[in-house]
């Protein structure tokens, strides 16, 4: 149970403030935006970016804010560099999670923990938008705004459900990338990592992902 819940403080996290207005999407718009969503995804063998993510914490008066380097390749690997306020790095490489901290580094196998699993699930898809927009783990809602898409996945699984209530993609038209994440947790304390200076498909050594 420690272990699920530094994983999941290292999750909670930022809070992304949009003055747009949203409209729901009709049904033609939601197959437009899952197939535009889909290519995208399928042309991405890897992306790299900065991020910076927001923590807002029920127990919490002022967010928290922190920065660092995202790397993602195909199928699973993944790496949340965490540079500010202080260096944190969460990596897979797609049997094992690695998560480095004062240089201690812990190593646990996704594949054999389900609740794992499901994270690792949800962190793929929440940059490449692969497996979530239309899965049938999440009942999804479109929303069509002024310059981008809004995606809500309520999770229908019991073993998601327990982490989050709620995960928020936002999706920018003009090239149908994912720019920012926002996932809720049942607490209500939430966590969106909004991406920028993205890369796609730049040539990423495997051995970033086993550090």
């Amino acid at each position: 149970m420690k272990k699920y819940m530094v994983l999941l403080g290292f999750m909670l996290g930022c809070s992304f403030s949009l003055s747009a207005q949203y409209q729901n999407a009709t049904e033609e718009q939601k197959k437009e935006i899952v197939s535009k969503i889909t290519k995208v995804s399928g042309d991405m063998r890897s992306m790299q970016c900065d991020f910076t993510q927001v923590k807002e914490l029920s127990f919490m008066d002022e967010k928290v804010t922190s920065e660092g380097k995202m790397f993602f390749k195909i199928p699973d690997k993944i790496r949340w560099e965490y540079t500010k306020p202080s260096r944190y790095v969460f990596s897979m490489d797609g049997q094992n999670i690695h998560m480095t901290s004062g240089g201690n580094t812990t190593t646990m196998s996704a594949n054999q923990n389900k609740l794992f699993k499901e994270i690792s699930n949800v962190m793929v898809g929440g940059v490449s938008g692969a497996g979530l927009v239309d899965s049938p783990d999440f009942d999804a809602q479109f929303f069509v705004g002024n310059s981008d898409y809004k995606i809500v996945l309520n999770p229908q699984k019991k073993e998601i459900k327990s982490i989050f209530s709620a995960i928020q993609l936002y999706v920018d038209k003009s090239d149908s990338r994912i720019r920012s994440v926002e996932m809720v947790e049942p607490s209500g304390d939430k966590m969106t990592i909004t991406l920028r200076n993205v890369q796609m498909n730049t040539t990423i050594n495997d051995e970033l992902f086993s550090q």
